[in-house]
């Protein structure tokens, strides 16, 4: 793509776009991939339209109020990171009351509602809009948009239905051949055996059934004998292994029409919508015949002796059993996201240890730590112990609740909420007119017919997304439920306690489950450093604490009795750790 700055510098007079002397602007530009930009609707091209549009309006447009977004569709708004930033600055500092886009289709592509919507919000903000091509009355803007999500969800079926097709004349659709294969035609295409990739995988499926060997042990086979892949990293890892092992390709059977992407709901670092395959109905599955590497018997037995191996994984255990699980990070090599779960033959204790220590991609870049083994039991308790002296104070529960709410976000739902709701009321408004219109015989069966068809469609868009929107808002206030739900707890726990010290009795356990919950809230990762028997909370408790017990002695005797109750200063902090009440 062209450089926008110097698109910017190439087209815009005495250091601006449209007229120098004009009223200061913002201008608002999208596109949404990289093939778009190729294809016309360029950032060029519109910084063209933008300087043609402000010059018609006496505006100036300097390139710091520029706002543009690379690569991301029009049928969302709400993380576009530069939109995102153009809203935030209108509503709290703005430093223009002008916004100058192309078209309506480059702010929305959504004509349902997103259009109005943000159209609406501009306008409360005082904010005027000026759009090279005029976008047309609503219905003018609707109808266009309609045009443009109709033709885009046909050209996405005419693509399934062309794979569906290929699929039923024995042609393989993938885009890319597994490891293993090769296609003899990028359109019209066969699988044919590689002739060398296709005997390292017989190879692997062998080692599995006749020589009981580990994903593991295979990866570290296959890297020390130097067996070429095809993979970014240049090296071979068990889940590597693992996902082509599981193909049912290499028996001899591929199957189209299989999965299909879904969006998650979440959105990564980039504001990009995150999506994940669904599994289709198997009666929808079409299969096709390839060159088998293995029998479909040998294929089934690698996959009984892999499931048998996952059970035995202490990393596969059940999270019951440990309480850090998917919290604890290795200090020393942060790249990995857990610690490793051992389990020593000799005495069965359970350990915590850094995956890199196993990692075949560790052993490969060199960068294991091998950092000691902790005892399980050793670190949860430590753990436990420093959790415990803030749980009994519910402040501390809500406000860290009270952050992942994120007000301002509930606050946008709403608002968007309610504009939808009252789009559906004019539309049912605008259904009354045309049937009272029908009636007195304005218009004809046909001319009424169409003007329901379109009401309807547009109907249909805005239920479902009120629907999404309301999920959104469910999702926000369970959080409060969740609230209520541990405070419950916490409450049931304390009075427990203070039953037990009258009764001078030892109290219950804290339900494991509970305990993950507390530690969900309270804790965001936990840096453990076996080297220095240290570890370090981040979270709502923040600090770094002693593995072993010397420096934790002082601080808890210096609580007074392990079953004292909290003095005035001493506010919701009972002053007993773990070690004493919960073995």
């Amino acid at each position: 793509m062209n450089n926008l700055k110097e698109e910017f510098y190439r087209i815009a007079s005495d250091g601006y776009l449209g007229d120098p002397y004009g009223t200061d602007s913002y201008a608002y530009l999208r596109a949404s991939s990289e093939r778009q930009v190729e294809e016309g609707s360029s950032f060029p091209r519109q910084l063209e339209s933008i300087n043609k549009a402000a010059k018609r309006d006496s505006l100036r447009i300097p390139f710091d109020l520029i706002f543009f977004d690379d690569g991301y569709t029009g049928f969302e708004f709400e993380h576009r990171p530069a939109l995102l930033k153009l809203r935030h600055e209108i509503k709290s500092r703005p430093r223009a009351i002008h916004l100058v886009i192309e078209d309506i289709d480059r702010l929305s592509r959504n004509a349902d509602w997103q259009q109005g919507f943000l159209l609406e919000e501009l306008s409360r903000a005082s904010i005027q809009v000026h759009f090279y091509i005029n976008p047309g009355s609503q219905l003018e803007r609707y109808v266009r948009g309609y045009i443009a999500q109709e033709g885009m969800k046909k050209d996405i079926e005419r693509m399934r239905m062309g794979s569906i097709y290929k699929a039923m004349d024995g042609k393989v659709t993938a885009k890319r051949p597994r490891y293993g294969y090769i296609k003899t035609d990028p359109r019209d295409s066969y699988y044919e055996l590689h002739p060398e990739e296709s005997k390292i995988m017989r190879a692997v499926y062998e080692k599995i059934i006749y020589d009981g060997l580990t994903l593991h042990k295979i990866a570290k086979w296959m890297n020390d004998t130097q067996i070429p892949t095809r993979f970014k990293t240049g090296f071979w890892t068990a889940s590597t292994l693992y996902q082509l092992v599981k193909s049912t390709v290499y028996k001899g059977v591929f199957y189209a029409n299989r999965v299909y992407q879904v969006k998650t709901g979440e959105y990564n670092k980039d504001g990009r919508p995150k999506r994940t395959n669904r599994i289709r109905p198997r009666d929808e599955w079409i299969e096709v015949s390839v060159p088998a590497i293995v029998t479909p018997e040998e294929w089934q037995q690698a996959q009984e002796i892999m499931s048998r191996n996952a059970k035995r994984s202490t990393r596969n255990g059940k999270k019951g059993k440990w309480l850090l699980q998917g919290i604890s990070k290795c200090k020393h090599c942060p790249e990995y996201s857990f610690l490793a779960l051992q389990q020593s033959k000799d005495t069965w204790k359970n350990y915590y240890g850094c995956s890199s220590r196993r990692s075949e991609k560790a052993r490969m870049l060199k960068t294991a730590c091998y950092s000691p083994y902790v005892t399980k039991e050793d670190l949860e308790r430590r753990v436990w112990e420093e959790i415990e002296t803030v749980i009994y104070d519910p402040e501390i529960i809500i406000r860290r609740l009270d952050k992942k709410n994120q007000e301002e976000l509930t606050m946008s739902y709403q608002a968007q909420l309610e504009f939808v709701n009252s789009q559906l009321s004019e539309l049912a408004k605008e259904k009354t007119k045309y049937e009272m219109a029908y009636q007195r015989d304005i218009y004809t069966l046909d001319e009424f017919e169409e003007k329901m068809k379109n009401i309807r469609g547009k109907e249909k868009s805005l239920k479902l997304s009120r629907e999404k929107l309301e999920e959104k808002l469910i999702e926000t206030h369970s959080i409060e439920e969740q609230k209520h739900i541990v405070i419950k707890a916490l409450n049931k726990i304390k009075a427990e306690v203070e039953k037990a010290r009258q009764n001078k009795t030892q109290p219950q356990e804290i339900p494991f489950e509970l305990k993950r919950r507390i530690l969900s809230i309270l804790v965001d990762v936990i840096w453990v450093d076996s080297v220095e028997r240290t570890f370090t909370i981040e979270g709502e408790i923040r600090g770094t604490f002693a593995l072993d017990d010397d420096n934790s002695e002082s601080r808890s005797n210096s609580g007074g009795s392990p079953f004292s109750l909290p003095t005035s200063n001493q506010k919701g902090n009972f002053g007993f750790t773990s070690t004493p009440r919960w073995r």
